[in-house]
This record gives C-alpha cells, structure tokens and sequence, in this order.
C-alpha cells in the first residue's frame, strides 16, 4: 500500500492528536487512513511482559474489540505485539505508531506484524520520514503519539520507572483518561501500574469499566462462549512436566514465535528453543508458519 503524507491543516489528521502540546506537523501514513478518526484506546505496557501481562492483554484487547473500539500501540515487542496481534485476530482494527521511518521497520521481528497490519484493514504511522533510523530520543516522543491519538490509555504492566509509566503521564499532561490494572505488592511488573493508581489512574477490572468513562459509547454485553468453543478449550493437552509448563502456557493456537517467547520469559533463548524442542517432540506443540501453536487433545 502506498505512503501517504497528512499535514496538520489536512481534513484526515486526528483530531485528538491536533490537541496535545506538540503535535507532529505531519504523519507519514500506511493503510486504513479513516481509523486515525475512530474510537481509540491505546494499550501500553512492558516489552519483558510476565506471563499474567500477556493473558491480560488478549483479555482487554478482545473486550475492547468487541466494543468497536480501535486499538493503538507502539508495535514494540511485549504488551503492544500482543495488543496489536489479539485484535487482528479478533477481526479488529489496530493503530500502530512508529519510532522511525518505513524504510527501517523496527524491531525487525515485527516486519511481518507491521505487514499483517497494513494488510488487514489497520493503518501504521509515524512522524518520521522513510530514511529515519530507530533511536530512543524517538520512541520518547512517538509515546505522545501514542496517548494523544487516543480517548484514554489503558496499562497492562508497569515496572519502576518505566517508559510505560512516562507514557501513561505524558497522556495526564494531555487531558487523556488513564486506565491501569491492579497488581499484587510485590509484582515487579505491576510497580508502576500500582503507582498510577495511587496518583489517580481509573482502576479497571474489566473493559466495560473503561467504556462507562465516556458517555457518548455504549456498553455491549458479550455474549457467553458457546459450547463448541468451551468443548475446545477443554481439549488442549495437559504439560505436567513444570519446567516445561511455563512455555506451553503461552502457545495457543495463534502461532507465537520463538523471540517473542523468550522476549516474555525469564528464561535465555537456549533454554526457550530447548524446551520449545522437546514439547514438539512430546507432541504438546507444532511448528507451522509464524511460529509454535498447541496440539488439541483429539480424545
């Protein structure tokens, strides 16, 4: 798809975006351009996400999608890859912001994510040209995108002192509600997400406690999981072996890669693909294209 360029004075720029401090004069624009003028939400979090951070981002992800919302992230890996990759496999629309130009995609094992996007109807930005390396100062400022495009941010996992933290208080500054999930005291992950709360984030349990923060979106109840579907879920494998079990929670039947497992575990990458070995092996999982996925229990 071809590269478009929306000036500040152009009728397509978001208008949110046209409210904060220091807006991008221009963006430099891939795929579905009206979605920059929908409802978003953006979800941020780590990149060396726990396990309960990924469970929660698929969680939140699939609710907000059924809501009609618009999901926006940062395309980093850890929380924004599974924000971005649940919602285009609920069938939703996704917003990614870039830190660089389209001629240096990063990080570079989410090329095929960013393709994915652009293919399914979502649309990736970026304030930067093409020629644009990856730098920090960038994704600093690429965060105020972020949370400006947006209605409210919601914040899966923060640690002390993290980018995600700087995000969630650059969207205060811009008037933007901030959503943040509870963690346990002596989550490391949840460090900062606790913060924000005590310094007057919206705790959220669930997505319909975000959509009752605006009075112009109504709330859809979900409808319950349909017996096929539970039937399913009741037929994936059982790992007994605990220092595999790890691994194996975080393969479903979305295929997952072998970067961003090691990128959500504690483990080094030898022991991912070690491990990753021996549940193929043991027929827990199996390689296809774009990664690892569960074998259903056929009994």
């Amino acid at each position: 798809m071809r590269l478009e360029i929306i000036t500040i004075e152009d009728d397509r720029y978001p208008n949110q975006l046209k409210e904060i401090k220091n807006p991008p004069k221009q963006l430099y624009v891939r795929g579905n351009v009206k979605l920059l003028k929908s409802n978003i939400i953006s979800m941020i979090g780590s990149r060396l996400c726990s396990e309960n951070g990924v469970k929660l981002a698929e969680q939140f992800s699939r609710g907000l999608v059924y809501q009609g919302l618009t999901v926006a992230s940062g395309m980093a890996l850890g929380i924004d890859t599974i924000a971005h990759k649940t919602t285009l496999q609920e069938k939703g629309k996704t917003i990614a912001v870039l830190g660089n130009g389209f001629k240096h995609i990063f990080p570079k094992e989410n090329i095929e994510l960013y393709q994915q996007i652009i293919e399914n109807e979502g649309v990736v930005i970026t304030e930067y040209p093409p020629e644009e390396k990856a730098k920090s100062d960038n994704f600093l400022a690429r965060n105020r995108i972020v949370s400006g495009l947006a209605l409210g941010i919601l914040v899966i996992e923060a640690m002390y002192r993290s980018g995600t933290s700087v995000t969630a208080r650059l969207a205060k500054q811009q008037g933007r509600k901030v959503f943040a999930l509870p963690h346990e005291v002596d989550d490391k992950n949840g460090i900062g997400t606790n913060r924000l709360i005590q310094e007057g984030a919206k705790i959220v349990t669930c997505t319909e406690d975000i959509i009752k923060e605006f009075p112009f979106l109504s709330y859809k109840v979900p409808p319950k999981k349909k017996e096929k579907e539970i039937e399913k879920q009741k037929k994936r494998k059982i790992c007994k072996n605990k220092e595999y079990n790890e691994i194996y929670q975080l393969i479903t039947e979305a295929p997952i890669t072998l970067n961003e497992i090691y990128q959500i575990t504690s483990k080094n990458i030898a022991e991912v693909n070690h491990i990753l070995l021996m549940l193929e092996l043991d027929e827990y999982v199996k390689k296809v294209a774009g990664g690892y996925v569960c074998i259903l229990d056929k009994k």
